[in-house]
């Protein structure tokens, strides 16, 4: 297993952040969508704010899918299923790519590959194809 790099490490924990800040009791593939957007020297920050997907529209686009939640969670917060899956893939997507360490442009194409996920769920609703990131990572 690849080692983690520090803003990958950062966007994980910010993704928890992000998932207490709207209430909710979980983090989802869309928390950790915001995490690495919240990391700004990130790579993966780099390729989508020229695709016009900032931290504010998937935000918002997050709201408007599943809403905010009535108080705030305690104690820590389960990653879900797929949240998980993306994580794990993430290590594969850096091996593939040849990278030494696993960074938030691994995690980002890792959540991408779930077609059904609301991580890909947002970038296509904010008009971008999924597909067309893995280029300019890779």
């Amino acid at each position: 297993m690849l080692p983690v790099s520090e803003s990958a490490r950062r966007a994980l924990q910010d993704a928890e952040a992000e998932a207490r800040s709207l209430h909710h009791s979980y983090v989802g593939t869309e928390h950790v969508l915001l995490g690495i957007l919240r990391e700004d020297e990130g790579r993966a920050t780099g390729v989508l704010g020229p695709l016009g997907v900032s931290h504010a529209k998937v935000r918002s686009a997050i709201v408007g899918m599943m809403g905010v939640g009535i108080e705030a969670p305690q104690g820590e917060l389960p990653l879900t299923a797929a949240a998980q899956n993306a994580v794990e893939r993430a290590g594969r997507e850096a091996s593939v790519l040849g990278a030494d360490e696993v960074g938030s442009e691994h995690i980002l194409l890792a959540l991408l590959r779930d077609p059904a996920g609301a991580a890909s769920r947002i970038i296509r609703q904010l008009d971008v194809d999924p597909a067309s990131i893995r280029p300019a990572i890779s």
